[in-house]
Formats: C-alpha cells, structure tokens, sequence
C-alpha cells in the first residue's frame, strides 16, 4: 500500500516537474519572438519613416520644378510680350509715298503735280503752281507760258524746256516793231559840197521771224535793239555749236541778257528741219 502510493507520488511529481519544463521552454520561447519583435519593430519603423521622408522630399522637389518652371515660363513670356511690345511701339510706321516714274517728255497740259515734281528744279511747291496757273488760263497754249508761273525764270524754262511738249503747241505773233521818229530837218547851211561819198549799202530787207540758224548778222541786226556786235556774236556761235536746237541757247552767247532775250525771242525762231 505504501508502495503503491510512493510510486504514485513519483508519477504525481515527474508530471509536475515535466509540465513544468514544458512551461519554462513555452515561456522563454514567447519571450525570445517578444524580443525579437521589439528588436526588428523600431527598424521597421526608421524604414518606413526614411521612405516617407524620401517621398516627401521627391514631392516637394517636383512641386519646387514646377513652381520654378512657371516662373520661368511667365518671365519669358513676359520677356517676350514686352520685346514684342517695345517693337511695336519703337517701329515707325512709313508714310512716306512712293514717287511716281515717269516717262519723258510730259504733255504739259496733261501732266499731274506729282509728275511736274520730278522735273529738275522743279520742287511740290512749284509744281501745285504750274497746276493751279493752267486751270486758271484753260491750259497752256506754249511751253513760253510757264514764265508767267512765279518762281519759274529763263534759266528753269531752259532746263525743262525739251522735257515737255504740247501737243497743239502755238506762239503768239510778235508785235510790229515801231518804226522811229523822224529826225528833224537840218537847216540848209551854206557850204563847200561836200566830197562825192559812194553810198552807204542799204540794209536788205527781213521778215520776222528769222530763222535762228540761216539768218546773217546783217539780219539779225535788223532786229531792235540788237548790237553788231553782239549779232556777230550769235553768227560766231552758231558756227561753234554747228546749230541751234533751241531759242534758250541764245541765253549762252556772251553778252546776252535775260532782259534783252525776253524781247528778242519773239524775232527769231528754229525751223524743225533744221532743228532735227
């Protein structure tokens, strides 16, 4: 009976003491995953707040891009809106009117104002002249007219004379030349007669005009006013130039005024075969 309880108590005591030894390796083996764990736990945490430190600081670099490439962006449009502006207002705009070509000899009365300008000497102001002067005259019957235009001399009309032309152009026939007054009778004087003289050469009779570039000095001094010398002149000229072309190329010869050629134009003419 003893026995047999001791071999119970025995049994009873091994029971505990291996129940025990299972506990203690359960518990050390719970505690050992714990600590585990609460090692590997602040790893994880320091990761994964590394990882959203490294988002955070890619966002923020991509929101810093963009802010700073919209800033360039609206600088360099407004760089280019202001280049842009300043061109506009630092580019003049030219007003200035192309002149017209022309082609020459222009019909006097045909002409415009713009096209006159384009004559030498010839500036805006004097051309509005010469067309205000041929609608207050109905038009011009001759080049000569135009000295009757202010601001137009001899000189101008010779430059511009061959640059236009009339189509029905006429010249105004020139006054009769007023013959001179009679000289007063001398008293008869008593005297020795005088030596028998042969008599002077009477001057041949002209018609007027003459014509420029066939008339002798001898004609030509028929005409009012005008010096042998100064015919003699107007022969020795010609014979350089070998011709007139012109009347105006009077105003060349020495000695020749633009007075004295205003009355002696309207005795002398060019004929156009001679001319051509």
């Amino acid at each position: 009976m003893n026995q047999e309880c001791l071999k119970w108590l025995m049994r009873g005591g091994t029971t505990v003491l291996l129940a025990g030894a299972v506990g203690l390796l359960l518990w050390q083996g719970t505690r050992h995953v714990s600590e585990r764990e609460l090692s590997v736990r602040p790893q994880r945490l320091a990761a994964a707040t590394v990882e959203t430190t490294d988002t955070e600081d890619a966002v923020s670099a991509v929101e810093t891009t963009l802010h700073t490439g919209t800033r360039r962006t609206k600088t360099a449009s407004a760089k280019r809106a202001g280049q842009a502006s300043k061109e506009t207002q630092t580019t003049p705009k030219s007003t200035t009117p192309t002149a017209e070509t022309v082609t020459f000899p222009l019909e006097l009365n045909a002409a415009s104002a713009a096209e006159l300008e384009q004559l030498p000497h010839i500036g805006a102001v004097l051309a509005e002249r010469i067309t205000a002067y041929r609608d207050q005259i109905g038009g011009f019957s001759n080049r000569e007219q135009l000295l009757e235009v202010e601001g137009i001399g001899e000189a101008t009309l010779y430059e511009i004379y061959d640059l236009l032309y009339l189509e029905n152009e006429t010249f105004p026939e020139p006054e009769p030349a007023e013959s001179p007054a009679p000289a007063a009778e001398p008293q008869p004087v008593e005297t020795a007669p005088p030596a028998t003289e042969p008599p002077a050469a009477v001057a041949p009779a002209v018609t007027f005009p003459l014509d420029l570039n066939q008339a002798t000095a001898a004609e030509l001094e028929q005409i009012p006013e005008m010096q042998p010398e100064l015919a003699e002149k107007i022969v020795a000229f010609r014979q350089q130039i070998q011709a007139f072309s012109s009347v105006y190329e009077l105003l060349y010869v020495d000695g020749m005024t633009e007075a004295y050629f205003v009355q002696l134009r309207d005795y002398v003419q060019i004929t156009e075969e001679r001319a051509q």
